[in-house]
């Protein structure tokens, strides 16, 4: 199939810009800055669009590293978005073997290192396409912190900075070449909830009352609570972790706080987990006679198709050709797959390409915010082979995918990503056809409703919680912010 010239270009400028690109991944990985603290990532991003004549707006919907990067003027505005939060707990060396850089730091079993990287890149080469082929309409890059919270694209969403959009065209690495098609992830809630005691001295307990007990009791009752609320078979999770559990090991705590994390297929089934989970803290509050106070993290709707969209980047996608890995790539994975147990593949990396329409459903008991874009205007998913295959049934630790981050095998991947991503985007300005076959079936499906934003209007960013900062060699996590005032002694 002939590459048009304005195609050409964009594959001109990803590949003359390979080592560049690589790394900025590499960069990014180096840094591993977990949510709503990836300065240095989001700096780097920034300054990548600045110098390629990107007008930058840094600290959109009150987030420091979110951003919102813009190019051209008038329509058609064809968006995408980075992400570039890591992982708490997931550092890994690019050895196939469990081996942090530094232990308990974050890293990217997701990518996100490449991911953003993906996108910033291809972003700019559609520019270089528009300059080069005379292209109109306005080109958009949003930097989305947080996404493993599920934070900024629904802040973002909230304040209407998706408003505007024609068409969205983001991906995800995976470990097969394809575009989600039917099967889009489901509704996600995350909360903090916050007890507030009166701390005095551990000999003298009774005088006081413990934050601390508010939080044990919360949990106690939200494990009992979790057969209980939705069935089984409709993949509803919940997870929590205490990120504040005390103050001082001599005295009883008068600040505790709880991160809870709530999924199901459905808006109705996750907002009925949050319903019990937030009975579970007030209650847990009454009897430890404590103050609570309830803080949003993070949400997303569930996602809407566009298969308009999704066939477009696919062809896309068949025009550039799979990536293809080297025999050392493939013995990597392999030597991952001898420490986990497993019986090795002969071919672990994914080179083909899987057709949207002939995906089973992939992604059950599993949230991504990608979905929130697809309300405001038709947007594709696309996955490129990062990391090996596995049997069918098995759930790899988090190592196991963290360990290709910094490989050829997410390198190639992610190139292959920014090329499709590219290519579409620049399809989309180029035939306006292309566009209008989306947008009215995107009219379409929206004519059942569009379904609410899970963020309240009152609701600020969570970036005053204790969430932790990564300095590259050690793990900080400060003090809430969040104007806690210690209970009056009764």
């Amino acid at each position: 199939m002939k590459i048009s010239k304005e195609k050409q270009t964009a594959l001109d400028y990803i590949e003359s810009n390979r080592k560049k690109i690589i790394e900025m991944s590499d960069t990014i990985w180096q840094f591993a800055e977990p949510a709503l603290r990836e300065y240095r990532s989001s700096g780097l991003h920034c300054e990548f669009l600045r110098k390629n004549g990107f007008d930058v707006e840094i600290g959109v919907s009150g987030m420091p590293t979110a951003f919102v990067a813009k190019y051209g003027s008038g329509k058609p505005v064809i968006a995408t978005y980075a992400e570039y939060d890591a992982t708490p707990g997931n550092s890994q060396k690019p050895v196939p073997f469990r081996e942090p850089v530094v232990p308990h730091a974050p890293g990217f079993e997701d990518k996100h290192n490449m991911l953003g990287t993906a996108a910033t890149s291809a972003i700019v080469a559609a520019k270089e396409a528009m300059d080069s082929c005379g292209l109109k309409g306005t080109l958009k890059i949003f930097g989305t912190p947080a996404e493993k919270l599920c934070v900024a694209k629904a802040f973002q969403a909230r304040d209407g900075l998706y408003d505007d959009l024609d068409a969205v065209v983001a991906n995800h690495p995976l470990n097969r070449n394809t575009v989600t098609w039917d099967y889009l992830p489901g509704c996600y809630m995350a909360a903090a909830f916050q007890f507030h005691g009166l701390q005095v001295y551990g000999g003298h307990a009774w005088a006081g009352r413990s934050a601390l007990d508010g939080a044990v009791l919360m949990n106690v009752l939200a494990n009992f609570m979790k057969e209980q609320i939705l069935p089984h078979d409709e993949h509803p999770s919940i997870n929590e972790i205490i990120s504040v559990g005390g103050q001082c090991l001599t005295n009883i705590p008068e600040f505790a706080e709880v991160f809870y994390a709530m999924r199901s297929p459905s808006i109705p089934g996750t907002k009925r987990i949050y319903e019990v989970v937030k009975r579970c803290a007030e209650a847990a509050a009454m009897v430890a006679d404590l103050k609570l106070t309830v803080r949003m993290i993070g949400a997303s709707r569930t996602g809407l198709p566009n298969h308009a969209l999704s066939e477009l980047v696919y062809r896309n996608m068949e025009l550039i050709g799979p990536p293809k890995f080297s025999e050392d790539e493939k013995e990597f994975c392999r030597e991952i797959q001898r420490n986990l147990g497993v019986e090795t593949m002969r071919e672990p990396l994914d080179e083909a390409l899987t057709k949207p329409w002939e995906l089973e459903q992939w992604f059950k008991g599993g949230c991504d915010d990608f979905n929130e874009f697809t309300w405001y205007a038709p947007s594709a998913w696309l996955h490129t082979t990062q990391w090996f295959k596995t049997p069918t049934g098995l759930d790899v630790p988090n190592w196991a995918r963290a360990a290709t981050s910094k490989t050829g095998i997410t390198h190639k991947g992610g190139l292959f990503a920014a090329k499709a991503i590219a290519l579409s985007v620049v399809e989309l300005l180029a035939d306006p056809k292309q566009l209008k076959k989306a947008k009215a079936e995107f009219r379409e499906r929206i004519q059942g409703g569009v379904e609410e934003c899970l963020i309240p209007k009152e609701e600020k960013p969570p970036i005053d919680l204790a969430l932790p900062e990564f300095s590259g060699e050690e793990t900080i996590i400060r003090y809430p912010t969040t104007g806690h005032r210690p209970l009056e002694r009764r």
